[in-house]
């Protein structure tokens, strides 16, 4: 079966640096405060890749955009049952249900980091953000921020074990396209228009890297 390139390198990298640098945080976070500058610092690195990939969303490769996988609640549903049922749709790019999945972790982990700017122990560490906060912003956050991580990890279990489904079930090799970028593709009308592979726009991934780079060198001038 003929394969195309899908997921272009800079979708590959952002995947994989959001993958490490959560995992990071997750362990630091639950550590002790001896680990806080790591924390804080990995905090800041994973949203720098969050702003790259959203901005990648909007001027990125073909199957990387929002507008190639967002689609209508209607078309979700119809989507999951057949899924359920081993009769679902093959997509290049990602499924509605896998789109969803996308937009939902990109929101909740930008929740996390921006409730983490405002953060502080009231002791040793205060986040960049914390004096432009209010009682009520400082009491939210830190409220968010201590809940959060529980349901980034069972959105991050759902997003596992639908992967595993295809692998097992539709026998589509997904852990390996995320590494090499490549997906097989059908040759019946029903894909035609989907074919092609996914070019890496040159101007997209200089506006996406500038853009969380100076977003990354600003929040490092912030003290903490």
């Amino acid at each position: 079966m003929k394969k195309v390139l899908v997921w272009d390198w800079p979708v590959r990298v952002m995947h994989w640096l959001m993958a490490i640098l959560f995992s990071g945080l997750i362990i630091t976070g639950n550590i002790n405060a001896d680990v806080m500058d790591w924390h804080f610092y990995m905090g800041y690195g994973l949203s720098a890749v969050i702003v790259a990939r959203v901005l990648y969303g909007l001027v990125g490769s073909r199957f990387a955009r929002f507008t190639q996988f967002i689609y209508h609640p209607i078309d979700t549903f119809k989507y999951l049952k057949t899924l359920l049922t081993g009769r679902g749709k093959h997509y290049l790019g990602h499924n509605p249900v896998g789109g969803l999945m996308v937009i939902a972790l990109l929101i909740a982990m930008t929740i996390q980091w921006l409730t983490g700017l405002f953060n502080s122990d009231e002791v040793f560490w205060f986040g960049p953000f914390y004096n432009w906060g209010t009682d009520y912003i400082w009491e939210m956050s830190a409220s968010l921020h201590r809940q959060l991580p529980d349901v980034l990890l069972i959105l991050i279990a759902l997003h596992i074990l639908a992967v595993l489904y295809h692998e097992v079930r539709f026998k589509e090799r997904l852990i390996g396209s995320m590494i090499h970028g490549k997906k097989p593709i059908q040759n019946s009308a029903e894909h035609q228009q989907e074919e092609g592979e996914a070019r890496t726009p040159r101007v997209g991934v200089i506006i996406s890297l500038l853009l969380s780079l100076a977003w990354l060198a600003w929040l490092w001038s912030i003290p903490f």
